[in-house]
């Protein structure tokens, strides 16, 4: 009986063993295993870790200098946008002013043409057929009296007026840029059309003169007036820009 029963611890201390190596077999399996490093590999190890450390550093340094050149990139980029756009808006409005392209705005329309003979009753005088007929030097009064009201842009018969036009009779006609134009003549200017009419209604102006002479004037405000550009590039042979 009492060799039974050592048998049976044996057997019972047996098994608990087998288990607890079974279990340390398994953990050691799963678990990361312990290296033991000599002096010398210990200091190879830590000098590569020290180099990664470096690396790491000097790419975190290179990553910001980056950054840094993107941010500088963009506001130099949108900068010289900047200076783009204020480049276009001005060429674009030299143009406008100087004829090249059509442009559009309130205003005024002044029609005039030779006074009929109806307002001389009757009269062949050579005089009054002079007061009552339109000259060159009439359209460059009401151009003149256009300018000083505001007028920003002025055309005669779809003819724009130009630093450089002409304005001359040409026996019926009169001569802007080089295009003779028959009476009527329909004067077109853009600029504040309340401002403009006053100016061209006063007592005092060139219209009101043309008016008492018998030619007949019409002066209309207009919302909006289209007026063409120019037929072609104005040239210069002698004119030099001062550097």
């Amino acid at each position: 009986m009492k060799k039974n029963a050592s048998t049976f611890f044996i057997f019972i201390a047996t098994l608990i063993v087998g288990v607890l190596v079974a279990i340390n077999l398994n953990y050691e399996d799963t678990d990361t295993t312990r290296i033991v490093l000599t002096a010398k590999q210990y200091q190879e190890a830590f000098n590569t870790r020290n180099k990664l450390y470096q690396e790491i550093g000097g790419l975190r340094d290179e990553y910001e200098n980056n950054v840094r050149k993107i941010e500088k990139y963009r506001a130099s980029t949108a900068t010289n946008e900047k200076v783009l756009e204020d480049i276009k808006g001005e060429i674009q409005r030299n143009e406008m002013l100087l004829g090249y392209s059509s442009v559009k705005g309130q205003g005024v329309k002044v029609t005039i043409a030779d006074g009929s003979v109806e307002f001389t009753l009757g009269i062949d005088d050579p005089y009054l057929q002079e007061l009552r007929t339109v000259h060159n030097y009439d359209m460059i009064q009401i151009i003149n009296e256009l300018k000083l009201a505001g007028a920003e842009a002025i055309s005669i018969n779809d003819q724009r007026i130009l630093p450089n036009s002409e304005i001359y009779c040409s026996w019926a006609f009169i001569s802007i840029n080089k295009v003779k134009l028959p009476s009527p003549f329909k004067v077109t200017a853009i600029g504040d059309k309340d401002v403009l009419e006053n100016y061209l209604n006063r007592s005092e102006s060139y219209t009101k003169q043309l008016i008492n002479r018998g030619i007949n004037v019409y002066i209309e405000p207009s919302n909006e007036i289209v007026m063409p550009s120019i037929g072609g590039a104005i040239k210069t042979n002698y004119i030099k820009r001062v550097k």
